[in-house]
C-alpha cells in the first residue's frame, strides 16, 4: 500500500487531520500556536511531527462549541466521564462513534454468542446518567438490533439484586445471557447469585480495567465451565470511545502466555519464572481505519479518531504497544506455537495495552500503580476469599514518615485473619519487586519499612465501590 490508497489507515488519517484542522477552531488555533500550517500536514513524517494532545493540554482548554467540527444538532449524546482521574469531564457523541462501536461489538458478539442467529438478553450493568459507559453501551446495542442482532436489551445498573431480578423475570424466554459489566460487579453478581447463572447460558463482556487470566479462570469456575470461553474484555476510553477487543485467537496467546515464560516474553515482553505472579497487557485487536493509534518515543498510545468531538494524537496516558497481524504471527512461530499463529489475522492490527500511568501513589519517590498490586490481589489462592478491589496509598503520620497502605475488600461473609493479610502482604511484595525496578531499590535499602502495610476491610466498606468503577490509588 501507499498513502495514494485510501484503504491505507496512514492515507486516512492523513485526510481526518487536514480535515480537523480545517473545521475544528480549537484545533487550528492549537496549530497556530504551535507554528504549524495545515498545508504543511502530507506525509506519515508530518503526522508524526504534529504536537500531541491530552485532555488538560486540549479539552480542558477549549469550550465544546470550538471542539466541534459541525452543527450543535449533529450531536446526539452529551455524556461525561466517571472523573477516575480527577474532575469528569463532558464529551459529545454522534452516529460515527455509534456505528464504530456497533461494529466492534458485532464482531465480539458474533463470535462470543453468536446472537445473530441466538437469542440473547443483553443486560447493561455499565452506571446510565450522566456516565458514557452505559448510555452509549445501550445505544451501541439498539444498532445492533437493528443490524439483525437477536437481543432483548435491560439496563439494570450495578446492583446485584437488581440484575438477578431481571435474570430471574426475563432470563428463561432467551438462549443465553450477556451481561456487559466492570470486572468487580461480574465478580459481585457471580459472588452472590452464581447458582442462578449457572442456570443459563452466561457471557460476560468486561470493560473498563484489565482483568487477569487467573480472574478469567475463576469467573469460568464460578459459571460452571472450567476452561469455557465466555469472558470477553474490551478496551477504551471515554474520550475516544470503544477501541479494541478480545478474539479467541487473542484470549488463547495470553492463556498459553500465563503458562509459557518463554512466551510471555517473546509476546508481552514481561519476564516471569515458575512460582512468580504473571503480569500480562490487555491483547485486543482493533480497526485502524476508524481509530488510528501511535505510540510515542516513551511508550504512550496516542490516538487519532473522528466523531463530533475528533481527536489528533491523543494521550489517555495508557502504554502500549501496536503490531501488525503478520507480526503477530511470526513472533508466535518463533516461539514454537504455529498453531496459534493459524488464529491470527495477517492483515489485522493489534493493541497491547500495559495500563493508565497518570493515577498512582507515590511512596519513596516511586510511582506505585494499581496493575502493580493486581496480580496479587487477584491471585488464585485468595479467590475464595476478596473481591478484587483494593485501594492502595501513601499515609504520613505526624514525624512525615510514609507507609505504604494496601486496603483490600473481603467477600461477603469473611472476616478479617492474619493468614490472610500476611499472604496479601507477601504477594504484594512479590509483585511490586517483579515489576517495579525502582521499588526494587528502595526495598533493598529500606526493607521491612517499605513494605505495605495490608488492611483487610469487610464487604462494601467505605472507598469501596459497588456503583461505579473502582478508584484503586488514592
Amino acid at each position: 500500500m501507499t498513502t495514494a490508497d485510501t484503504r491505507d489507515p496512514v492515507h486516512a488519517a492523513l485526510a481526518l487531520v487536514r480535515s480537523i484542522a480545517l473545521s475544528v477552531p480549537a484545533y487550528r488555533r492549537f496549530l497556530e500556536e504551535h507554528g504549524i500550517e495545515v498545508d504543511t500536514i502530507s506525509t506519515m513524517n508530518d503526522l508524526t511531527q504534529l504536537p500531541t494532545t491530552s485532555k488538560d493540554t486540549y479539552r480542558r482548554t477549549n469550550i465544546l462549541a470550538d471542539l466541534q467540527p459541525g452543527r450543535p444538532e449533529d450531536v446526539e449524546t452529551i455524556s461525561c466521564s466517571a472523573g477516575s482521574s480527577g474532575t469528569p469531564t463532558f464529551w459529545p457523541r454522534g452516529q460515527r462513534s455509534t456505528d464504530h462501536g456497533a461494529s466492534m461489538f458485532g464482531h465480539v458478539l458474533r463470535e462470543s454468542a453468536d446472537t445473530e442467529r441466538r437469542t440473547a438478553l443483553a443486560l447493561v450493568t455499565f452506571p446510565l446518567g450522566p456516565y458514557v459507559g452505559g448510555t452509549f453501551m445501550y445505544a451501541m446495542l439498539l444498532e445492533l438490533r437493528r443490524r439483525g442482532h437477536r437481543l432483548s436489551i435491560a439496563t439494570p445498573g450495578m446492583d446485584a439484586t437488581a440484575i438477578a431480578e431481571v435474570v430471574s423475570e426475563a432470563g428463561e424466554s432467551y438462549e443465553q445471557i450477556v451481561i456487559f459489566a466492570y470486572p468487580p460487579i461480574a465478580r459481585d453478581l457471580l459472588d452472590t447469585y452464581g447458582d442462578l447463572l449457572q442456570r443459563h447460558d452466561v457471557v460476560i463482556i468486561v470493560g473498563g480495567e484489565p482483568v487477569s487470566e487467573a480472574w478469567r479462570s475463576l469467573v469460568h469456575e464460578m459459571l460452571g465451565d472450567s476452561g469455557g470461553d465466555r469472558v470477553r474484555v474490551v478496551y477504551g476510553a471515554t474520550d475516544v470511545g470503544f477501541v479494541g477487543y478480545e478474539t479467541a485467537a487473542t484470549i488463547a496467546i495470553r492463556s498459553a502466555a500465563a503458562r509459557d515464560p518463554k512466551l510471555n516474553q517473546t509476546m508481552f515482553g514481561a519476564e516471569y519464572t515458575a512460582g512468580e505472579l504473571v503480569q500480562q497487557p490487555a491483547f485486543v485487536q482493533y480497526q485502524p481505519e476508524f481509530t488510528y493509534i501511535e505510540v510515542d518515543a516513551d511508550g504512550y498510545l496516542l490516538f487519532t479518531v473522528g466523531g463530533v468531538l475528533p481527536l489528533v494524537r491523543y494521550r489517555v496516558n495508557d502504554r502500549g504497544e501496536t503490531m501488525a497481524g503478520e507480526v503477530v504471527r511470526e513472533r508466535l512461530e518463533n516461539a514454537g506455537y504455529s498453531a496459534l499463529a493459524q488464529g491470527i489475522d495477517p492483515n489485522g492490527s493489534y493493541l497491547l495495552v500495559q495500563g493508565r500511568t497518570d493515577v498512582a501513589a507515590i511512596y519513596s519517590a516511586v510511582n506505585i500503580y494499581p496493575d502493580y498490586f493486581r496480580p496479587a490481589v487477584e491471585h488464585i489462592s485468595l479467590a475464595t476469599r476478596l473481591t478484587g478491589r483494593f485501594i492502595a496509598r501513601c499515609e504520613v503520620d505526624e514525624s512525615q514518615r510514609q507507609t505504604l497502605v494496601l486496603e483490600v475488600e473481603l467477600r461477603s461473609q469473611q472476616q478479617p485473619d492474619s493468614d490472610t493479610a500476611e499472604h496479601v502482604r507477601e504477594l504484594s511484595i512479590a509483585s511490586l519487586r517483579q515489576l517495579s525496578a525502582e521499588y526494587r531499590v528502595v526495598h533493598d535499602q529500606k526493607g521491612r519499612d517499605a513494605e505495605p502495610v495490608v488492611r483487610l476491610k469487610p464487604f462494601r466498606s467505605d472507598g469501596f465501590v459497588t456503583g461505579g468503577k473502582q478508584k484503586s490509588i488514592q
